[in-house]
């Protein structure tokens, strides 16, 4: 079985070609009602919050970018190129550049050699960019000829400070006209950089305009290039975009070109902040004839659940139910449509023998010029059923080869693997290799030297019954369990699995939560990834399937910190790999909550695990105190809670409510070696979710207590 599609959501239709952005408006019809899609939209019914750009999210970017400039692909011959060195001006005799906004012309501005900033109109803006108050740790674009100036619309400068109010921001950079009446295809390159907030969907875009009779039409193509949309996240600095744009200029004697910001159509009015650099556009021909290349393969049908790289045993799909889903995204880069594209799949094992092979073939393989829409799809992608199971625990590799009719420009590409896992026990989605990042909370702005809330989790879903969610596998980072000053304290945390059924985000859905104190010993010291620490649920959940077109439950699980701390929780992640959609982060929105986001461009390592396993020693049993569950649970009236101390200590017991209040302390004195109780009169309370805690001489734990 083959399944042909967009870039975007699954629909039951043997060849699609939509524009992504276009599948996920539809995504709502039944058409397209997957997991995935159910969690997006719940997301969007509330804004991330602006927040400071960090310096380690500056130095992550200037990196990433060194890496994407290495990777850039030579064009054909240059037909317009703009260094931005004379700036509105325009540079190489091409012509003026013009700008509009809805802020008179107080958005775009020439960042001049030296780094102050000078609007259309010549007068200066008094400042380097960006140059507001969120974007000051992130520097100037890092582009390659950045020294003799560059462009960069800077709402967040216009919106500072924000405490003055603040405005939703509209604009547009145009070049001067260009005529390519002699090419038959249009390729627009540049180096740029870009933060955003407050809603998943980047709000760049090139539009593409041409001039007939006097009257100009105007096409748009996305602008956020291999950037995987995320709010409130630097990209790469610099970052090379290429948009093949002949479908609409190629052959066209009246062509502009239109760097636009726009209002994104998912969200509607949402984008206020933070700033869009651009510098080195050029405008070349395609002069590679034939030339297919393969972005990405995935274990699964990424678009209507989740891939993953360990996959219990117990949940590999059977062969009976079509076996591994294989996936492979591709894109015809060349000039000729490619005919008769054999796609060969093979699953190898880990000592290269290929156990199985499916081979399917893609009549054509259409240009972006030729594509049956325009804009034309970044990329299309292409499922395949293989029909194989795996019959044991072990490590396999998913290789994609595709091949058409005629010689391929650059074969390298055409050949791309993806490294599979099957577990005893283990449900992942990260590779361990490839932890890159620590994902750290931000420091409050309410209480001085303590940090947010913050979480990290990861979506899951099982297509086969019988599994049970024991715990979670989680690496943390380095600076976990640490102050701002890097002294080691006590941090109170939890551990949830949130149950969902796609009628609720993650938010709002009920979850099972067990309560820790961190051990520095399970932090990672100097960024290695050689400690992981279980964390196992208080008692095991049972996992019910999720079927694509029919339904059922699917999970996040997740480590957070619910409430401010001075004492980061941080948790190692894989960096620009969430192209799945798959994670979920605990931030705050714009109304001052804080509450699950997807859309993440990261990938944390955290991990379910679904059998029983020998439980890391508690912090608290280290120090000879130990908590246990009240009786009864759920509760009325009275509950008893349990206790035991392995010396003397000074002791005093606290309940909070769901909300984090404080509802009831006791203070117990000093209590000698042994257990105790706590009889807790329940009577009067409002019925839900309360947590206890036991402190003892400045060590705490902490579990948590339903009133019915």
């Amino acid at each position: 079985m083959v399944v042909l599609l967009g870039f975007g959501c699954k629909f039951p239709a043997k060849l699609i070609h939509l524009n992504m952005k276009h599948l996920t408006l539809l995504a709502g019809l039944a058409l397209c009602t997957t997991a995935a899609f159910a969690q997006q939209t719940v997301q969007f019914e509330k804004a991330m919050k602006p927040v400071p750009a960090t310096v380690e999210e500056a130095n992550a970017s200037r990196k990433a970018g060194v890496t994407a400039l290495e990777n850039v692909r030579g064009g054909g011959a240059i037909l317009f190129q703009e260094s931005f060195s004379n700036g509105f001006d325009g540079s190489n005799g091409n012509g003026a550049w013009t700008v509009e906004d809805n802020a008179n012309d107080s958005l775009w501005a020439w960042v001049m050699p030296g780094g102050q900033g000078m609007y259309a109109d010549g007068s200066a803006t008094g400042t380097a960019h960006p140059g507001g108050e969120f974007s000051t740790n992130i520097g100037a674009l890092a582009s390659t000829t950045a020294d003799d100036g560059w462009m960069i619309f800077d709402c967040d400068f216009y919106n500072t400070p924000i405490a003055d109010g603040y405005q939703d921001t509209d604009g547009s950079l145009t070049s001067p006209t260009m005529d390519f009446t002699e090419n038959a295809s249009v390729i627009v390159s540049w180096e740029s950089y870009f933060r955003y907030c407050c809603y998943p969907y980047a709000p760049v875009y090139l539009e593409v305009g041409t001039t007939e009779d006097g009257v100009t039409s105007w096409t748009t193509f996305d602008a956020h290039g291999s950037f995987i949309e995320s709010a409130n996240t630097a990209s790469a600095n610099p970052l090379p975009v290429s948009l093949d744009v002949s479908c609409v200029a190629a052959n066209m004697d009246s062509v502009n070109l239109r760097f636009a910001y726009r209002q994104a159509p998912e969200t509607g009015n949402a984008y206020s902040h933070y700033y869009w650099g651009i510098d080195d556009v050029t405008v070349t021909s395609n002069d590679i004839v034939n030339d297919l290349e393969i972005t990405q393969v995935t274990n699964g049908d990424v678009f209507s659940v989740w891939e993953y790289r360990l996959t219990p045993l117990e949940q590999a799909i059977a062969s009976a139910d079509g076996g591994m889903v294989a996936g492979v995204m591709y894109r015809n880069v060349g000039t000729d449509n490619q005919l008769n594209v054999e796609v060969l799949v093979e699953v190898l094992d880990d000592a290269g023998t290929v156990v199985n092979s499916t081979t399917e073939v893609i009549d054509t393989v259409f240009t972006f010029a030729n594509a049956p829409t325009c804009p034309a799809n970044t990329q299309d992608t292409l499922y395949v059923y293989t029909g194989w199971e795996p019959s044991a625990v072990a490590d396999y590799s998913l290789r994609i080869t595709m091949t058409a009719e005629q010689e391929d420009a650059t074969p390298t590409n055409n050949v791309l693997a993806k490294d599979v896992l099957y577990t005893d026990d283990i449900y992942g989605h990260d590779d361990t290799n490839a932890l890159d990042a620590e994902l750290r909370p931000r420091e409050s702005d309410d209480i001085d030297g303590f940090f947010d809330p913050t979480g990290q989790g990861s979506f899951y879903s099982c297509p086969n019954p019988g599994s049970v969610a024991y715990g979670i596998a989680v690496k943390f980072g380095a600076n976990s369990g640490l102050t701002i000053d890097g002294a080691e304290d006590d941090l109170e945390f939890e551990t949830r699995l949130y149950t969902l059924d796609g009628s609720a985000g993650i938010t709002a859905s009920p979850f099972e939560a067990a309560y820790w104190v961190y051990d520095v010993a399970w932090s990672n010291p100097d960024g290695t990834s050689e400690i992981e620490t279980y964390l196992e649920f208080d008692d095991p959940i049972d996992l019910e399937t999720w079927e694509i077109g029919v339904g059922g439950n699917y999970y996040f699980a997740a480590v957070m910190s619910e409430y401010e701390s001075a004492t980061e929780l941080t948790v190692q992640g894989q960096a620009n790999s969430d192209s799945d959609n798959s994670t979920g982060t605990f931030s705050q929105a714009g109304d001052g909550s804080f509450v699950w986001f997807t859309s993440q461009t990261f990938t944390p390592s955290v991990r379910l695990i679904t059998s029983e396993r020998e439980a890391v020693e508690l912090l608290e049993a280290n120090h000879g105190i130990r908590l246990e569950q009240n009786m009864p649970n759920p509760a009325a009236g009275v509950t008893t809670i349990r206790f035991e101390l392995g010396q003397s200590r000074n002791v005093t017991m606290e309940v909070r409510d769901g909300m984090g209040r404080l509802v009831n302390t006791n203070d117990m004195g000093t209590l000698g070696a042994g257990v105790h109780t706590w009889d807790l009169n329940l009577s009067g309370w409002a019925s839900g979710l309360y947590t206890y805690t036991l402190k003892a001489d400045g060590l705490r734990t902490t579990k948590k207590l339903t009133v019915k």
